[in-house]
């Protein structure tokens, strides 16, 4: 399971296992809506070191990161998925590596 995956060997702290599961029921809810439409919405996911892309992908670190640099150059992690719906884009949201100012 995931305690092994991870190696962890205590309990885990009741504020992160909580967290844990609000985000599990929260991926589990958005997947159930996702495909309750009629076709099913397409869903955007982007790998790390993927090249930012401002019409696809929503850095949600943007105006902490603007001294790095104009934009942001890679993704790191997306932290959650976009949609295709119809003919728009519910971008992805990501966290971005930015180019260093050397």
């Amino acid at each position: 399971g995931i305690i092994t995956s991870l190696n962890w060997t205590r309990p885990w702290p009741e504020q992160l296992l909580q967290s844990f599961f609000v985000a599990a029921k929260c991926i589990w809810l958005l997947h159930l809506l996702a495909f309750s439409f009629n076709p099913h919405l397409g869903i955007l996911r982007v790998e790390e070191n993927t090249s930012f892309d401002p019409h696809y992908m929503e850095d949600i670190f943007l105006d902490r990161q603007r001294s790095h640099g104009p934009s942001p150059s890679w993704v790191k992690i997306m932290v959650m998925p976009g949609f295709y719906v119809q003919d728009r884009v519910l971008r992805c949201k990501v966290i971005c590596r930015y180019k260093s100012v050397d």
